[in-house]
């Protein structure tokens, strides 16, 4: 780790970041580094908690629908720009779909003469979520989205931040821990845990990692279903009574997991768009 902190000390990075936002796929460099350095580095992390790409083209396309669904749909003329409108990205990781949100609603504004800095301190940090569980890809989303708003003009205030949370989305809220980084850690799941239990999440959307063999526990130690797997045992049953199924071990796959954790938030606020 010491040898990447010297190496990065000498490059130059504003040669490095001079497209940034610019190109298209993996040339994005900020993601770039992370795809590359996670396979090598630790592959088999990799496979656990399915970090995989995803193509650019595919998340621009999935955003731009869902701006039109929210305007033609559900009287939201202003799409994903509505003020009102949630959002949340379970999975996070490098938040290459919430870039594409935030610029799908900047190019609302870019003719609006100063229009954007208001909007984004009153109507945007407050409203546009992610969940992610690895250290590496939260820090680089925090920077690609910090960096997005930079390159648009925002400048953040010192007590601004972007709603992008260490935790696991799978899990409730954890225990304080004893020093300091332990703590940090809990106070970010147990912000996450409150905008889970009690925004009004209106579009949840994102690819959750794929692994059949889920490290997200459906039960706990002592053989008690966790909070993910008293969701899922919905799946399991039809009209009150169980299915009956003899090999239920694909239930157990992470992305099915994500995608009941999406079902009970949009189920919460009663309405919404979920893509996952």
């Amino acid at each position: 780790m010491n040898d990447i902190v010297e190496l990065l000390k000498h490059a130059d990075m504003s040669e490095i970041l001079k497209d940034f936002g610019k190109r298209e796929g993996k040339e994005d460099p900020v993601v770039h580094f992370y795809e590359t350095f996670l396979a090598a580095y630790d592959p088999k992390m990799r496979e656990v908690r399915g970090v995989y790409y995803t193509p650019e083209p595919v998340v621009s396309y999935i955003v731009r629908s869902i701006d039109h669904l929210l305007q033609t749909r559900f009287n939201r003329p202003q799409g994903l720009a509505d003020e009102k409108t949630l959002i949340l990205d379970p999975a996070t990781g490098t938040a290459t779909f919430l870039y594409f949100v935030i610029d799908q609603i900047y190019q609302k504004f870019a003719k609006q003469a100063g229009a954007w800095d208001g909007y984004v301190a009153k109507h945007l940090l407050n409203r546009i979520f992610g969940f992610e569980l690895l250290m590496a890809p939260y820090a680089i989303a925090h920077l690609k989205l910090g960096m997005q708003l930079q390159e648009t003009g925002y400048q953040f205030g010192s007590d601004q931040r972007l709603g992008i949370y260490l935790t696991n989305t799978l899990e409730e809220a954890i225990q304080k821990g004893e020093n300091l980084f332990a703590n940090w850690i809990s106070d970010e799941a147990n912000q996450a845990a409150e905008i889970k239990k009690d925004k009004k999440i209106m579009v949840v959307l994102g690819n959750p990692p794929y692994s059949g063999h889920s490290a997200n526990r459906s039960r706990d130690a002592e053989g008690k279903l966790t909070f993910i797997g008293k969701l899922l045992a919905d799946y399991q049953q039809v009209d009150g009574h169980p299915l009956g199924e003899r090999n239920p071990k694909w239930l157990q796959d992470d992305y099915v997991k994500f995608i009941r954790f999406a079902e009970w938030r949009i189920e919460r606020t009663k309405f919404g768009i979920m893509v996952l």
